[in-house]
């Protein structure tokens, strides 16, 4: 009775042991952003709509300015991001998918970048990734620190008018059903 009693405890230890390493395992990769969650922006809660507190001009990576407010007309996705962020880099995959799928019907989509080295190392990042959308310089952080940005990734989606629809803080897997119909609904919307 004595060895099968021992032998039950050490398979429970093992099993013990082995669903705490899977916890682990998953918070560490929901941490490190591996782990994407969908935007919780929901269409029933876009009624109530706020201007965009600022408008800026940034250079994208070929140093052609861009500024914000030129872009109304289109629905935007505003990115704050830095290359040494692991949950921004996990994002930026899903955010090239919904960008090829959206850009021809009016979604824009502007990539903060925050790095302090700037085009030097954010330009290899862009190639590495084969990234299209428009990759905007920040290295001072001027504008994250207008908009009292806490942390890394922070999204706003913007309507046509350039409004608030909604902030996403940390990574998002941006390719969900979810987030296309509300995007398919913004980009139905008049511009007016």
């Amino acid at each position: 009775m004595g060895i099968l009693r021992q032998g039950l405890t050490l398979v429970w230890r093992e099993k013990f042991t082995l669903v705490l390493l899977l916890l682990v395992a998953y918070l560490v990769l929901q941490r490190l952003g591996y782990l994407l969650s969908a935007p919780a922006i929901s269409p029933g809660e876009v009624q109530t709509r706020q201007p965009f507190p600022i408008d800026f001009r940034l250079p994208d990576l070929r140093d052609q300015p861009i500024r914000l407010s030129d872009l109304r007309g289109r629905v935007v996705l505003l990115n704050f991001w830095a290359t040494w962020c692991p949950p921004c880099r996990a994002e930026m995959p899903s955010m090239q998918t919904l960008y090829q799928a959206y850009r021809e019907k009016g979604l824009e989509i502007l990539a903060i970048s925050s790095d302090v080295q700037g085009k030097e190392i954010v330009a290899p990042f862009v190639e590495r990734l084969g990234l299209t959308f428009p990759m905007l310089l920040d290295p001072r952080n001027v504008v994250g620190s207008q908009l009292r940005v806490r942390g890394i990734p922070t999204s706003y989606v913007l309507d046509k008018q350039g409004r608030v629809v909604g902030l996403e803080i940390g990574a998002r897997d941006w390719n969900k059903a979810a987030m296309r119909r509300l995007l398919e609904r913004l980009l139905a919307e008049d511009a007016a």
